[in-house]
């Protein structure tokens, strides 16, 4: 089994933890936010992203194995 950036019971990420899983800066997970492509929540300063919504977002990009992982 794969090494989580985070719980596996994890409901909502970080945008920390959504870079490491992508394997990208969390620059890029924050302007997939602000364009749209990537639904999240704000919580305080921070953003917080469903688990669901990176499975949609996975899947429209390509990447089964991510979205199998999720």
């Amino acid at each position: 089994m794969t090494d989580l950036p985070f719980p596996a019971n994890a409901t909502f990420l970080s945008v920390k933890e959504v870079a490491a899983l992508f394997r990208v800066c969390p620059k890029t997970v924050r302007r997939w936010i602000q364009s749209g492509e990537l639904p999240a929540t704000r919580l305080g300063r921070d953003w917080r992203i469903a688990r669901n919504n990176l499975k949609a977002h996975a899947a429209a990009h390509g990447n089964q194995v991510l979205g199998h992982v999720l």
